[in-house]
């Protein structure tokens, strides 16, 4: 199994995703998990900083292992011109994933959001009709789609029982669970209960926290597990998933939370990159 570096950290930072792009060197990874958000969204870039970072990725030998559709919070609103104004975007940012020569794509917010004036049971239809319409155009494009399970009541996918419904429901065979390890001990959730999503399971994030919040904080500063989701994940076959779809086995190094600081993000990279190193010293860079 790699380990990747996502970027997010360094939006998170307000590090323009070009000087991002460097670090990445610096620190000599290979694999990118790459969020669409603020100078990294491609559809705010133009065509001239969209070709510059697409040749950073080719003459660096750089693989974006995951890109983070960061605005997808609408993808199960109430309102249909919210909805497709989300499909229309991730379509977008899928599309210059391909172009960075990647495949897999996280729709993040726990697959939308609850809202007070829409039933929990509408929601959940929006979110399986919104996921399967981008699922069938991805298809044939060779699109891989993760979907983020996120730890708290108002969002849609907010534990493994309904990652594992959404994606019976959603009824294709591009679709997968992301495991995100800082999000499952939130839930309470032990490596076991893995178990259900075992033959579908691709790409895992190393995130923290102090067991009540997702901190998202510098790898080792929290009371996340990581030895043990990353035995089991190990154990139910994910480098075989992997090598079935024709991606590498990554984890993504997941720090920085939405309005949140960093201070200086080399930093929080450095020490835990040094953490890491100590408790899972086998995953490679």
């Amino acid at each position: 199994m790699h380990l990747a570096l996502n970027t997010f950290v360094y939006e998170v930072g307000k590090v323009p995703i070009e000087e991002t792009l460097q670090s990445t060197v610096k620190f000599g990874f290979k694999y990118i998990d790459y969020a669409a958000y603020h100078s990294g969204d491609p559809t705010l870039m133009n065509a001239g900083q969209r070709d510059r970072v697409k040749k950073f990725f080719r003459d660096n030998g750089l693989y974006p292992s995951q890109m983070l559709l960061a605005n997808t919070e609408n993808i199960a609103s109430p309102d249909k011109a919210k909805r497709i104004e989300t499909l229309d975007h991730i379509k977008r940012c899928s599309e210059f994933q391909l172009e960075l020569g990647g495949k897999q794509v996280l729709i993040c917010w726990g697959c939308g959001l609850h809202e007070t004036v829409m039933m929990p049971e509408q929601a959940w239809l929006n979110t399986v009709s919104s996921i399967r319409e981008f699922a069938q155009w991805g298809l044939d494009k060779g699109i891989l789609i993760d979907l983020e399970l996120d730890p708290h009541v108002y969002f849609i996918v907010n534990d493994t029982v309904k990652m594992a419904r959404v994606i019976e429901d959603i009824g294709m065979p591009n679709v997968f669970p992301n495991v995100d390890v800082g999000h499952l001990c939130i839930t309470r959730e032990g490596p076991e209960r893995l178990e259900k999503l075992k033959e579908r399971i691709l790409h895992v994030h190393i995130s923290e926290t102090d067991t009540y919040e997702h901190t998202n904080s510098i790898i080792g500063s929290g009371n996340a597990d990581f030895r043990a989701y990353i035995d089991k994940v190990l154990a139910l076959g994910i480098e075989e998933n992997c090598k079935q779809w024709q991606e590498p086995c990554v984890a993504g190094i997941e720090m920085g939370e939405p309005g949140g600081e960093v201070d200086d993000p080399d930093r929080w990279i450095r020490e835990s990159l040094e953490y890491i190193g100590k408790i899972l010293p086998e995953l490679t860079i």
